[in-house]
């Protein structure tokens, strides 16, 4: 029974549906009379009341982290806004949307023009009233001419932000998005008070406020006591504990230092699930560390050069090697299995090192260098160095490390051949948007057309499903074939948290539940 167990828990900390719950359940074999039953009895039966108290120690802090809405860039960023800020909706570890700031919401026929109720008596932690006006601000922060915001990309159809009037928000687009609600569920569209600057001292109407704010030396959240869900947070408050590597994080989790790690290294998993002091949470994800070949600058730019570097990936290499075999094969697209519209028939590159370096002959090229870092994403050092072994008699690939700080504005999009890494989004037009649209702040390989970027605004407004998957399928072909990311593996999310951890649900869409999402649920026993 433990997967129903794990179900239970899920619905306990608010991490599913009833229906959700009900739809699983019967997946594993339940009828539905058993899996009522199950619920009914889910609270004493099961788990804990939740209580208050206590403070919870992640592993996670460097130097460039922010809670500036516009110029959040990684997990850490997510984490922290989703603490302090709310946005006008969530999105659930079971990929269900529902209202955060927002209490409910209205669209017309053709999906262009949206409407948001908020919620009454929502406050900021300055004791500010949150107003329709406040959320104009914050959204209007990232689609501003001269904007550098991430997710300026995603908003890029928007025609107008207005207040109705104090509790109201419409949004009208160009054309029509029904995955707006979910849109507007990403971090980066955090809600704080119009006209507010000091990002150092910021102030939201999340669950946690902020009491310091050093990045890379001391961040601590205290619970905000006015927060609209009654009785949380449960946690009297967070400490962020800067941890210089994975190594050491695990270390940190094992010696009862930190609480909750979020990139556990797959070599440790066995070694987790028999520790008794220790709950380890494994869920498949959309999220992938990957390397870019930015398509704008030699050698990167030679399409031979990156069909090389494709057919000198061993895949099955980096999972079994780097990832003890826990994850998926991908092609070269950030669209995988958990996706609605992934399409299966886009088959990844074969290995071949004689192709390769067939390929890297016709560019010109037998030795390049691969740029990584600890930060890069999750066992991006170990990928660059498996990816070297496997290329070896197709090309010479010097792999250089460098620091952690400072890694995304020095060395990411600055030189021609990068490693990165990416969390899942929750829809397959968010992350072509924010990632493979033309002049997009996160399109990291450069690579594209306007006639790409059309497909994409294209599908986006399509209703027809069967023309929308093939519309997505085309799309994913041609970034597999032609475009500059190279993807060898599905990630699964793995995280550990101390046995006195509890109400801790993982996400699909994100580390540490939801990005810090689902922390306001959890507790300390």
């Amino acid at each position: 029974m433990s997967d129903i167990d794990g179900l239970v828990r899920q619905y306990k900390a608010g991490g599913i549906s009833r229906r959700s719950f009900m739809t699983r359940a019967a997946a594993m074999g339940l009828l539905v009379p058993a899996a009522t039953g199950i619920l009914t009895a889910a609270g004493p039966a099961f788990a804990q009341e939740p209580r208050r108290g206590g403070w919870l120690r992640i592993a996670q802090g460097n130097t460039d982290d922010t809670l500036e809405p516009v110029r959040m860039t990684d997990t850490a960023d997510g984490i922290y806004g989703n603490c302090v800020y709310q946005r006008l909706t969530r999105l659930l570890p079971d990929l269900e949307v529902e209202g955060d700031a927002a209490e409910e919401w209205s669209v017309n026929d053709g999906a262009t023009h949206w409407t948001f109720s908020l919620r009454a008596g929502l406050t900021f932690h300055n004791g500010q009233d949150v107003t329709a006006e406040d959320v104009v601000e914050s959204l209007m922060r990232h689609v501003v001419e001269g904007s550098e915001s991430p997710a300026k990309a995603l908003l890029s159809t928007v025609e107008s932000i207005e207040a109705v009037d104090a509790s109201t928000v419409r949004i009208v687009l160009n054309s029509g998005n029904a995955d707006l609600p979910v849109i507007l569920s990403d971090y980066h569209l955090a809600i704080h008070p119009a006209g507010f600057t000091d990002f150092d001292r910021a102030i939201g109407s999340g669950p946690f406020k902020v009491m310091e704010f050093v990045p890379g030396e001391r961040v601590v959240f205290e619970r905000f006591e006015n927060y609209y869900e009654d009785g949380k947070p449960y946690l009297d408050g967070i400490d962020f504990i800067p941890v210089p590597d994975a190594n050491a994080e695990l270390s940190a989790l094992l010696s009862g230092d930190v609480d909750l790690i979020y990139a556990v290294v797959p070599f440790a998993v066995e070694q987790l699930q028999t520790n008794a002091n220790v709950t380890l949470h494994n869920t498949p994800t959309g999220a992938f560390t990957n390397m870019v070949m930015m398509c704008d600058r030699a050698p990167t730019d030679n399409l031979d050069f990156r069909l090389g570097v494709k057919h000198a990936l061993d895949r099955e290499l980096v999972l079994s090697q780097v990832f003890r075999g826990i994850g998926t094969i991908s092609a070269d697209t950030p669209i995988g299995p958990t996706y609605r519209y992934w399409c299966p028939d886009v088959q990844p590159a074969e290995y071949d090192p004689d192709r390769a370096r067939f390929h890297f002959e016709r560019a010109g090229v037998t030795a390049f260098d691969l740029y990584t870092s600890e930060t890069a994403g999750n066992s991006a050092n170990d990928i660059a160095l498996t990816f070297q072994q496997s290329a070896a008699g197709a090309a010479d690939v010097n792999v250089i490390r460098t620091p952690s700080d400072g890694y995304w504005s020095h060395t990411w999009m600055q030189q021609p051949m990068t490693m990165s890494g990416w969390n899942a989004r929750p829809t397959v037009d968010a992350f072509l948007t924010i990632a493979h649209m033309s002049g997009g702040s996160w399109n990291e390989t450069a690579w594209g057309s306007e006639a790409f970027d059309q497909m994409i605004i294209a599908a986006r407004a399509e209703l027809n499903e069967d023309v929308r998957r093939q519309m997505y399928c085309d799309m994913q072909h041609m970034l597999n074939d032609e475009g500059g990311l190279v993807n060898p593996v599905f990630q699964n999310s793995l995280e550990a948290t101390a046995a006195n951890v509890q109400g801790y649900t993982p996400h699909p869409v994100g580390s540490v539940s939801g990005f810090g999402e689902g922390l306001r649920n959890v507790w300390l026993s």
